[in-house]
């Protein structure tokens, strides 16, 4: 592992990302109780209540709060510039809970008052983390190529929050927009592509040579992408806000699609393939399914965009979210949790006393499990939302179920096993 660099000093107390990471596997497991539940229900079209919620424990239950807690952890680490007022994160993490669920209640049970103080506490939460996050970046003097894209993903991330917040008023009042499908368009490119894509394309240049002993991304080719990124996605929020038609705003958005879904990709295998370490890591295998995921991901908007095949929609955001980017914060999440567990409770006694190898802590064999289910669960979806077939949606639910129990135990365990005895 490469931590040369890095401000290790300045790392938040392990409780700031881990109140976030906890959250994650109570959202995998809400969601697939749900889908389980109501089958291919929520299959059928990407614009029921119903569905719309389903999805945003995805988003804001799973890739949220991982974005959320590896900034908090990234910042200070990587470009050496604290977070101010570090304890109001667990404020920011309990807020992002509850408005989440509120959300999530409020479009399910058709209540507009859940639905509204679920999107008031949203907001509370990601002004209570832009500010001082926006803060540290903004005063932050290293970093690189990693604090630009920090800094691109973090405008993408005020900006879906002010039209997420529209759009939750519109479902609540039954105010939509009337170009629905643009504003759509606008909230998925600066959600999937500015936001998560920006960010964790930002954060893979410097987590990928560190754990994974690769060569650093080159600065020709990272330095544009984290400009081009949020600037095509800030373009085509713009253009869509001045209502233009939905080609206009989707056709600015895609050189940031392409960068995202395919560029990247291909750069990040091309260093991956050339590791001079051949030992096999099922964490490093999470990234080969995301990588795998990420053009699929591309192919499925084009579809969406392009065709009028009815499962596109939901079958881009799928892969989105449980393929592309679920895969990326699983796989992270087992290589990053038990090395801040190891730091931690550790680092300070390291060669002064006996300590447990980082591996210990979580084995290769439960990572191992965590991926078979994570791959089953994202097959068993994909075919579910392109036959849209009721018992399938079903065992889907059930294997998300799986994948949040998994995941919980791994993050459980690895702090368990930390304890002083």
């Amino acid at each position: 592992m490469n931590t040369r660099g890095l401000s290790t000093d300045q790392a938040p107390p392990l409780t700031v990302p881990l109140s976030f990471y906890a959250l994650i596997p109570l959202a995998l497991v809400a969601a697939g109780a749900l889908l389980a539940w109501q089958g291919s229900l929520l299959l059928v079209t990407h614009w029921l209540p119903q569905t719309i919620a389903w999805t945003h424990l995805g988003t804001l239950g799973l890739l949220a709060p991982a974005m959320l807690g590896s900034m908090y952890q990234m910042v200070p680490v990587v470009v050496g510039t604290p977070v101010p007022v570090i304890r109001l994160a667990y404020a920011v993490a309990a807020a992002l809970a509850l408005g989440t669920a509120g959300l999530v209640a409020g479009l399910l049970l058709g209540v507009p008052p859940l639905l509204v103080t679920g999107a008031s506490l949203l907001a509370l939460a990601l002004t209570g983390f832009l500010l001082p996050m926006g803060v540290a970046l903004i005063r932050a003097q290293g970093g690189g190529d990693t604090r630009t894209g920090m800094r691109g993903a973090l405008g993408c991330l005020l900006v879906l929050a002010l039209v997420g917040l529209r759009l939750a008023w519109g479902h609540a009042t039954g105010a939509l927009p009337e170009a629905r499908g643009v504003w759509l368009a606008m909230h998925i490119a600066l959600g999937l592509v500015g936001w998560v894509g920006g960010l964790t394309m930002a954060v893979a240049w410097q987590v990928v040579p560190m754990f994974y002993l690769t060569q650093p991304f080159l600065p020709r080719l990272t330095r544009p992408l984290a400009l081009l990124v949020p600037l095509a996605v800030l373009l085509a929020a713009v253009l869509a806000l001045l209502h233009l038609p939905l080609w206009a705003v989707l056709l600015a958005a895609l050189p940031a699609a392409l960068a995202i879904w395919l560029v990247h990709p291909l750069m990040l295998g091309r260093l991956l393939l050339q590791r001079r370490r051949r030992r096999r890591d099922p964490t490093l295998q999470f990234w080969w399914l995301a990588l795998a995921c990420a053009p699929l991901t591309l192919l499925a908007a084009l579809a969406a965009w392009l065709t009028d095949w009815q499962p596109a929609p939901l079958l881009f955001a799928w892969l989105a979210i449980i393929g592309w980017a679920g895969a990326m914060v699983h796989g992270m999440l087992t290589r990053i949790v038990p090395f801040l567990v190891w730091f931690h409770r550790f680092a300070a006694v390291a060669g002064l006393a006996d300590v447990p190898p980082m591996k210990q802590l979580l084995t290769d064999r439960q990572v191992t499990w965590n991926l078979r289910v994570h791959a089953a669960t994202l097959a068993s979806g994909v075919l579910a939302i392109a036959t849209g077939m009721d018992g399938l949606a079903r065992v889907t639910g059930l294997l998300l179920m799986a994948t949040g129990a998994l995941l919980a135990a791994a993050l459980l365990g690895t702090v368990l096993r930390a304890r002083p005895r």
